[in-house]
């Protein structure tokens, strides 16, 4: 259900008390405010010219109308046929309508420019009663066919009552009678007789009792008759329900008029319904004007209901031509809120087209849309705090209203540090008028009084107070602020009059006051912590920010020392056939070498510390899907434990994951995308395949053949032009799982074939 903290639904469950019909009834809960007040001063003038027939006792009477429109849907379908009731139904209905039109065609142009609208369908119910009968029944009155068929029909059946009687007089004297009775089976007439009728007459039988004692029997001497008769009845029926098909058609035909009928016939029942309940809560139509807002001893309608109206006080509400916001303020409970509700929920009516529950005099705005936000409870659904919700709402009014709008503010920038929140509240009152929007606003915030008072445009007001008896008098005075007189109201429901006065030296600064003094210090001491915390703050912060620096750059240093090492040992591979060795020597000499060798030296302990690689941590194989747990680090060796077999690498080709998975060794997949298996990998084909097809292909196999623990793979490649072969090989050499490559034998095809042996430790 859409929040409706106005409460408008209630005031249509007032009216809908009044209406007669379901149509009535549908119309009152669609009501909504219009989208021009033209139309809502439309709906007024309905109002009033069915009020002038109320009070010269003219007034059209409502009847119940049956729920129709399911009947005229159906009647729409292919070889649809109602039945008689609902034609019947159909044709009582479309009469009322009929009546209520006639009612009204006397009134005024308003009124009578709606009824109007009904379209004549005297034809149609006239067909409908010369054809049926009150029942629903097929009328043979206007239908001699039917009549002929119906008179025949009689004729044979009597023949055949008459004829089965005389039989059972004649029968009962040979005591084979069960009951000296007609009556009939499967649609023809029979007689009971006992199991042993055959001695004595020839019939069929039709049915036996429940403990077969009894038989009934379709003597043959009428089984011409029943045939005749059944088949009178079967002409019978198919005559009616052409009948019933002819009027269902006509039904289909003016389906439109019938359905527009309806809706007029329920915008007329809301209309009354709507009279009958203005008369007595005596509401008005307020006028509409361009500029200004004004309520005449204003009663909120659920109030005036609730209280009666001896004890409901009106209240006048205003915003002058001039203006376009009202600051109401005051004390708690003295119906600030209640007169912010009276001119949200009283406008929301009158822009819906009704009356409203003020004084002759009254005026309206042409306002747009009403927007309020007067609940400040948790958003418990959204996890949102008093003060979070509150704000969100506020933020959804900013951003959502438009000129012209009217938006209604219980308390705004409530929930949080009262200097903050009135600071908010000001901005946003402004903000909104800038744009256009009218404002109406609740507040005990100095800020907002303040702005009340001083801005041009802006019309204050608060609530009356009785100063001697010290209560509020529910009315609203203009020009002043109030105040929020929270002291009085406690001393007059009996709270404890030292709090109250605890409370009175808190907030005048009274000095004399230990607990008044106790508080200054205490609030002096919380700005000074609050100052404290911000830069303790902002302190964790840099430092945060300089050891996560000073981390990265210790892991890029061990990452370019290992990448030196590797580089290194390429150069020493490259030049190992050269008498020279000078340009390594150049090399490896150089300040930043030596200190890359430091870290290398040092590699085990910084494998752990930097880069965490330690045991039990789950890593994957640089390059390829191999993975599983650290066993444990050697130097720059890292041993890792897959499934049930160790694999051995180079620390710089193990990258550490981040989530950690603890039953990766007993599953086949993890959330890393690292696959265990132990099945056998057996010979790859990638025959055909070019270079870029084919390697993802050898990766994956190798990968899955090193995790099974067999100690070599074949993969037939072929001969061709050799580039494939040239390819593999060359990429099987950088594995430092691989430990030689070989040609199958020269049986099995040779050079076609590459057989790798692999690196196993167990």
């Amino acid at each position: 259900m859409e929040r409706d903290p106005l409460e408008f639904y209630v005031i249509k469950e007032y009216i809908k008390e009044y209406a007669t019909s379901d149509y009535g009834r549908a119309k009152v809960d669609q009501l909504a405010p219009l989208d021009s007040w033209d139309k809502a001063t439309y709906m007024w003038e309905l109002t009033r010219e069915m009020q002038y027939l109320h009070n010269k006792g003219i007034a059209p009477q409502f009847s119940n109308l049956p729920e129709i429109n399911e009947l005229i849907s159906f009647s729409k379908k292919k070889g649809a046929v109602l039945q008689g009731q609902d034609l019947v139904t159909i044709s009582w209905a479309l009469k009322e309508v009929s009546k209520v039109k006639h009612g009204i065609e006397g009134s005024e142009k308003v009124l009578k420019g709606l009824v109007e609208g009904i379209a004549q369908l005297d034809w149609l119910t006239k067909e409908i009663d010369n054809n049926l009968k009150e029942t629903g029944d097929v009328s043979e009155k206007a239908n001699p066919v039917l009549r002929d068929l119906r008179k025949k029909y009689r004729s044979v059946r009597t023949s055949i009552l008459d004829a089965l009687e005389n039989l059972l007089n004649k029968l009962e004297q040979k005591h084979i009678v069960m009951e000296k009775i007609v009556t009939s089976r499967n649609d023809r007439f029979v007689i009971p007789l006992t199991h042993d009728y055959g001695r004595e007459i020839k019939g069929i039988v039709h049915d036996y009792s429940r403990k077969r004692h009894t038989v009934y029997v379709e003597p043959l001497d009428i089984v011409e008759l029943n045939n005749r008769l059944n088949q009178l009845r079967a002409l019978i029926q198919e005559e009616e329900t052409k009948v019933l098909r002819r009027l269902t058609s006509l039904v289909r035909d003016a389906s439109g008029l019938i359905l527009a009928n309806l809706d007029t016939y329920g915008i007329l029942d809301m209309i009354n319904a709507h009279t009958i309940w203005s008369q007595y809560f005596k509401a008005i139509a307020p006028e509409a004007r361009d500029k200004g807002i004004y309520l005449r001893h204003a009663r909120h309608p659920i109030l005036l209901k609730r209280l009666e109206e001896k004890a409901c006080v009106p209240v006048d509400i205003v915003i002058p031509e001039d203006k376009d916001c009202l600051v109401i303020s005051g004390p708690n409970a003295d119906g600030k809120t209640v007169s912010l509700k009276t001119l949200g929920l009283l406008i929301t009516m009158a822009k819906s087209g009704l009356y409203i529950t003020a004084q002759e005099g009254s005026y309206l705005s042409h306002i747009g849309k009403v927007w309020i936000e007067i609940d400040s409870g948790q958003d418990i659904k959204n996890d949102l705090s008093s003060f979070s919700a509150h704000a969100r709402s506020l933020r959804d009014i900013y951003v959502k209203s438009r000129p012209g709008d009217l938006v209604l503010l219980d308390e705004p920038g409530g929930g949080t540090d009262p200097e903050q929140g009135g600071a908010i509240a000001v901005a946003l009152i402004d903000a909104l008028r800038k744009k256009g929007v009218y404002t109406a606003v609740t507040s005990h915030s100095r800020m907002v009084k303040l702005y009340g008072l001083t801005k041009e445009g802006v019309h204050s007001a608060c609530v009356a107070y009785d100063e001697k008896n010290l209560m509020p008098l529910y009315r609203l005075e203009y020009d002043r602020t109030g105040q929020s007189k929270a002291f009085d109201i406690l001393e007059t429901i009996g709270f404890p009059a030292e709090l109250v006065s605890q409370a009175r030296a808190i907030i005048s600064r009274d000095t004399s006051s230990p607990l008044a003094r106790a508080m200054e210090q205490l609030e002096k001491i919380r700005e000074l912590e609050l100052q404290a915390r911000a830069k303790m703050e902002k302190a964790e912060h840099a430092l945060k920010n300089a050891m996560e620096q000073q981390k990265k750059m210790e892991k890029e240093k061990i990452e370019n020392a290992l990448r030196y090492k590797r580089l290194i040992s390429s150069l020493e591979h490259m030049l190992s056939r050269s008498p020279s060795r000078e340009d390594v020597q150049k090399v490896t000499e150089v300040p930043e070498a030596k200190e890359m060798e430091k870290v290398i030296a040092n590699i085990e302990k910084l494998a752990q510390e930097k880069l965490d690689i330690r045991p039990g941590r789950l890593v994957r194989v640089k390059g390829s899907n191999t993975g599983g747990r650290v066993a444990g680090v050697s130097g720059k060796v890292v041993e890792i434990v897959s499934g049930t077999k160790k694999i051995k690498t180079d620390i710089d080709m193990v990258k550490v994951l981040e989530t950690e998975n603890n039953d990766m060794a007993s599953t086949r997949s993890d959330s890393q995308g690292l696959k265990i298996t132990k099945s056998f990998v057996g010979p790859v084909v990638v025959v055909g395949l070019r270079v870029d097809e084919a390697l993802p292909v050898v990766e994956k196999a190798i990968d899955d053949a090193i995790l099974s623990g067999q100690a070599s793979l074949e993969i037939i490649h072929g001969s061709g032009t050799g580039r494939l072969k040239a390819a593999i090989r060359n990429y099987l050499k950088e594995l430092p799982f691989v430990k030689d490559i070989k040609d199958g034998p020269l049986m099995e095809g040779g050079g076609n074939k590459t057989i790798v042996g692999l690196i196993q430790n167990e």
